[in-house]
């Protein structure tokens, strides 16, 4: 049963086995099961279980970077499977999305810009640490029409509205739809920061893209 794959997949990355994880998430693909869930219900539910220990003292970060790793060796499998199953029309749109500076954690962001690109957005990953600057010169290259920002930390949460303000300074701000999310953020930083929405998961992230940009569920 799918549930069962959910649950060792869970398991796998709550006990740092990347092998089994990849083996799980191989096996559950074999059998049938929607490469989207396993990503939903198998690796985000492993990722809250091990952020939580963390928040509480119960893990430190050399034991929530191995569960990352547990989750991308997952995600290696399952992401060509969600893209074969994926929109392959008209992209709805482009998305430029990155981890804002001095943030390193990236497993989030990951699994959201493969579930936009599975979706059928055309995603350009600039990765983790980047600066406001480099984001926005980025987007302008790409003629991006949202840009995704993430952070785990809320040492960097004030690179958000640094962001929209250089996208003001720079006379473009009415060019881009700025989509945030990440644990510390919440919809009413994002409207205090002037962002055109905030997502509180990977699912949300698509629907929430989705309306930026016109288009109906």
């Amino acid at each position: 049963m799918s549930q069962t794959h959910f649950d060792n997949l869970r398991d796998a990355i709550t006990s740092l086995n990347a092998a089994g994880a990849a083996d799980i998430a191989t096996k559950a693909l074999e059998e049938g099961v929607v490469p989207v869930d396993l990503i939903t219900n198998g690796i985000r539910a492993g990722l809250d279980i091990m952020g939580e220990r963390f928040s509480t003292g119960d893990c430190f970060l050399p034991e929530l970077m191995l569960a990352g790793r547990a989750a991308d060796a997952a995600v290696a499998i399952i992401e060509p499977a969600m893209l074969a199953s994926g929109n392959t029309a008209e992209k709805l749109g482009k998305v430029v999305i990155a981890t804002v500076k001095d943030d390193l954690h990236d497993i989030g962001k990951n699994i959201v810009a493969l579930m936009l690109r599975s979706a059928g957005f055309d995603v350009i990953d600039l990765g983790c640490d980047k600066s406001k600057e480099e984001i926005f010169a980025a987007a302008e290259e790409n003629n991006a029409d949202i840009v995704g920002l993430s952070t785990l930390m809320t040492t960097c949460m004030a690179v958000i509205p640094e962001f929209v303000e250089l996208l003001k300074a720079k006379g473009v701000r009415d060019k881009y739809k700025v989509l945030v999310g990440g644990a510390p953020l919440n919809p009413q930083f994002a409207e205090d920061s002037g962002c055109d929405g905030f997502a509180p998961d990977a699912s949300k992230c698509v629907e929430m893209a989705k309306q930026l940009m016109g288009i109906a569920a």
